[in-house]
């Protein structure tokens, strides 16, 4: 398949391109910095006409894509200020879906993160273990984008039966290089008689909207 992939410079967009590539697929890779390779091409993805530009066509790049993979954001609270996280987030998503639907591009995958949820669960969630009918309980600005992004997908959706819009909620995402310095996950703290805290291995969850 022939997929655009925003955030291809992240931590988690280096991976899911090398991945992708390994699999077949050829790739669009698209940011807002990173130096000059085969594949990439710097975007604003808060800019509304380059996204739908971007899209359409790239010259040497690609005429048409058959999907999306949007993984460009703040990928955390705290990283910029509370206004520039939700502007950043929100138009970004907003763009890539509504360009994607312009540009007759059928399926689009975005990130969302666990944080929709309630986590770290500073607040007790109201029952536990979470199922699929617990609703979100964001608890950050950054929390309140990614459920206002899976909302937008799930409305996009209703509009357009023809559309496939898949949201996965990450977790805290890290490489191998990130472990040495990493908290002890859940398991490790019980293992070993203390208390409980949030996991940090890598997991993913998965809606279709």
């Amino acid at each position: 398949m022939k997929l655009a992939l925003t955030g291809s410079n992240g931590k988690l967009g280096a991976v899911v391109e090398r991945e992708l590539r390994e699999a077949g697929h050829d790739v669009v890779a698209l940011d807002q910095a990173g130096p000059r390779r085969a594949g990439f091409t710097r975007i604003d993805l808060t800019d509304s006409g380059s996204v739908f530009d971007a899209l359409s066509g790239i010259d040497e790049r690609h005429r048409g894509l058959d999907g999306v993979v949007h993984l460009g954001a703040v990928p955390a609270p705290g990283i910029e200020t509370d206004v520039a996280t939700f502007r950043n987030n929100m138009l970004a998503t907003f763009n890539v879906i509504h360009g994607a639907r312009k540009a007759g591009i059928r399926r689009v995958v975005f990130a969302s993160s666990e944080t929709v949820l309630g986590l770290p669960f500073a607040i007790d969630p109201p029952y536990a273990p979470a199922d699929e009918q617990y609703d979100t309980r964001p608890e950050s600005i950054y929390s309140l984008t990614k459920h206002l992004e899976e909302e937008l997908a799930r409305k996009v959706v209703r509009w357009d039966a023809d559309l496939s819009i898949t949201a996965l909620r990450f977790s805290n995402v890290m490489t191998p290089d990130d472990y040495p310095g990493s908290p002890p996950s859940r398991a490790t703290r019980r293992a070993a008689g203390g208390t409980s805290g949030a996991t940090s291995t890598p997991a993913t969850g998965r809606r279709r909207s």
